[in-house]
């Protein structure tokens, strides 16, 4: 059996120390669950609205996949034999990709996906700085068979088309605003059909900027198995 806890926080743009802390705070609080991998929300690192769209500006706020940065979660699931999700804003030199890490408890990087839809970036940006990820990764992980799509991805029916179809898990991390009455029910009927375990995650954010009320829940064997309401911080624990 897997212990997945799904982790609705808050973050604040451009600032990664609260964000980073908020990280390790939750992977603590996993460790005493007994939990085996835990999910954060995209491009929870740095904050969605962390980009100005000026190249030269942005740029230094990318995060290369083998920075220090990084190297501070690998170490502490390494140390705590847990693993862990969260999206943030990778640089692979003049280029940025909103992307999503798996990081397992030995501390390896087991996926680094690239989000293939453009709905992270504004439409008039540089697309030669600010880029997609061109494919679905797919990767195992305690005899689970995954993949990743971030927000978007999974609502562009050319992108459905080619998602992977031999896998059993689906981690789908999203950054998602003022969500409209029932809205979430219509999100999980939209995605039931995809995959037969599917775990969706959504940050809390409070500034005006970017306000995000979280919610997060999961689908087990093609059935909804539990949802934590809105504007809720804190962490849907699920095992299957």
């Amino acid at each position: 059996m897997l212990k997945i806890g799904l982790v609705s926080a808050k973050f604040i743009n451009n600032d990664i120390v609260n964000n980073t802390k908020n990280i390790l705070k939750f992977m603590d609080i996993a460790k005493e669950n007994d939990i085996d991998l835990i999910m954060f929300g995209e491009s929870f690192l740095q904050g969605f609205e962390c980009l100005n769209w000026k190249p030269e500006d942005d740029l230094l706020v990318g995060i290369q996949k083998y920075d220090k940065k990084i190297d501070v979660f690998r170490d502490h699931c390494n140390n705590n034999k847990i693993a862990l999700g969260f999206g943030y804003i990778e640089r692979d030199d003049k280029k940025l990709y909103s992307s999503y890490m798996i990081i397992n408890k030995n501390g390896n990087i087991l996926a680094n996906y690239r989000r293939i839809s453009n709905g992270w970036r504004i439409k008039d940006c540089d697309i030669k700085t600010y880029c997609e990820g061109e494919k679905f990764e797919i990767f195992e992980f305690m005899n689970h068979k995954m993949s990743i799509g971030i927000c978007g991805d999974l609502w562009e029916d050319e992108l459905i088309k080619i998602f992977p179809k031999n896998i059993d898990t689906l981690l789908w991390p999203n950054f998602r605003t003022d969500w409209e009455e029932n809205e979430i029910n219509l999100y999980i009927e939209h995605i039931k059909s995809i995959c037969k375990n599917i775990f969706f995650v959504n940050s809390i954010c409070e500034e005006e900027i970017s306000k995000a009320i979280g919610g997060a829940f999961a689908i087990v064997e093609n059935k909804l198995h539990s949802i934590l309401e809105l504007e809720k911080e804190g962490m849907l624990i699920v095992e299957y």
